[in-house]
């Protein structure tokens, strides 16, 4: 029987012990469940900081439960690990650090688990759009902890609104995909935040208030960036370590345009994105750095999530665009701006556009940037906060406008051309005249 496909999972499993371990290491056990408690028990609505409400250990213990669920979960269900999967890893292990807990991701499961039994499908075809669709965790934190009681009625309204959840959002991926034209790389977010806008009114109509809050961690900045930075360094050496033509690679990588149908993983190698992923990192971190914005639980889900999708959408050349727009809107409208937390976030999440500066130019990703940074402060309104992935609603509201508008006037730029090191090996021409072949020994 192959168990190829097993031998990843061990780099994974390891990941999510490193966490565990650390929020073990850092203080008490008693101390680090009392914290895990705080974060189960809060509304888990944006922006809540896990690494200020319940200390370092509790988030880092919080985030290792959750990729380990997610690595048990793949590894029954028989999942081999490929780009999509990294992507997911990024997104579950970075939203761990604000909003998604090791408590209201199950009934979101549970509803697609319910779909796929419902059609006769496995569980493994939609596992992943189950994951993305656990941003709306919140939704199910508040409702079960309803001003701080649980009642039966809470329960209920908790249960099925996670059931709802989990058993449409996969289904409506399909559907959003294919409005975004992959200029959108969050596409789980542009469906979550459609589920939101339907499910969070109806709640408000039957007298649940769900409202935003701010818990931001600010003294972290330098402890955390330094490790970011190191981890970067890292991942540059052992992606070429891996492989010698790492760097290589990496140098065709940076052509494409970051559409999510283009797999860096296959295009270019494993090598090639390890070293994406430390780059992407370092550059994520450092521009925070530059212009005097914080590097907390949020932030850090912000690199984690950009790590992610190097494997399929980001690279430093389309990213960058992004971000220039966003904080050249940041210094337009005023002074401070710019170290606002949602707009932190959006200078992160907001690279979600990547694909639109990678396939029309830099000038159309600083415009997208600078549209996006706008629309994601309001974009949300409707839903008050409770789908973590409102940089992905607010990046696909812009996805569709700015690429009816860009594909009209200008040619999109394409590359698909493989790395020279991953073009399957030519065939040797068969011999059709002896005289081409020597017989003899010199």
């Amino acid at each position: 029987m192959d168990t190829e496909w097993k031998k990843p999972y061990r780099v994974l499993f390891v990941y999510a012990l490193t966490f565990i371990v650390l929020g073990f290491a850092c203080e008490s056990p008693l101390d680090t469940f009392e914290g895990l408690k705080t974060i189960v028990l809060s509304s888990d609505i944006l922006i809540t900081d896990y690494m200020e409400l319940a200390g370092v250990p509790a988030t880092l213990l919080n985030v290792g439960l959750v990729t380990m669920a997610m690595a048990l979960l793949m590894y029954a269900n028989k999942m081999p690990i490929k780009s999509g999967n990294i992507v997911t890893i990024g997104l579950m292990s970075g939203f761990a650090f604000f909003g998604k807990n090791i408590f209201n991701m199950w009934f979101i499961l549970l509803g697609t688990y319910l779909f796929c039994a419902l059609r006769k499908e496995s569980l493994s075809k939609y596992l992943l759009p189950s994951f993305w669709a656990s941003s709306l965790g919140p939704l199910v934190s508040s409702t079960f902890f309803y001003q701080g009681e649980v009642t039966v009625s809470n329960v209920v309204v908790s249960v099925t609104v996670g059931l709802i959840i989990g058993f449409v959002t996969p289904v409506l991926t399909n559907y959003t995909q294919r409005l975004q034209h992959g200029m959108n790389l969050y596409n789980g977010g542009f469906a979550t935040g459609l589920m939101a806008m339907m499910l969070t009114p109806i709640l408000k109509a039957f007298g649940y208030e769900f409202n935003t809050v701010s818990i931001w961690a600010t003294e972290y900045t330098a402890s955390a960036a330094s490790l970011l930075i190191v981890v970067g360094i890292f991942f540059i050496g052992i992606g070429r370590a891996i492989d010698p033509n790492a760097y290589k690679n990496y140098r065709n990588l940076i052509k494409r345009t970051g559409n999510p149908s283009e797999d860096f993983l296959e295009l270019d190698g494993v090598g090639a994105v390890i070293v994406n992923m430390g780059v992407n990192i370092i550059v994520s971190t450092a521009v925070l750095l530059a212009i005097g914005d914080d590097v907390n639980g949020p932030t850090i889900g912000g690199i984690l999530t950009i790590a992610g999708f190097s494997v399929k959408g980001k690279h430093v050349l389309n990213i960058l665009p992004i971000m220039a727009g966003i904080i050249l809107s940041g210094l337009l409208r005023g002074e401070g701006a710019m170290i606002t937390p949602s707009a932190q976030l959006a200078l992160l999440f907001g690279t979600t556009l990547a694909p639109i500066s990678g396939t029309y130019g830099p000038i159309a990703g600083i415009v997208a940037g600078f549209i996006h940074s706008c629309v994601v402060l309001y974009a949300g309104a409707g839903y008050s906060g409770v789908n973590l992935y409102n940089n992905g609603f607010a990046g696909g509201l812009t996805a569709i406008v700015i690429y009816s508008v860009l594909n009209e006037f200008f040619k999109p730029r394409e590359y698909s051309e493989p790395s020279e090191s991953m073009k399957p090996k030519e065939e040797l021409e068969p011999i059709t005249d002896l005289d081409d072949l020597d017989l003899y020994d010199e």
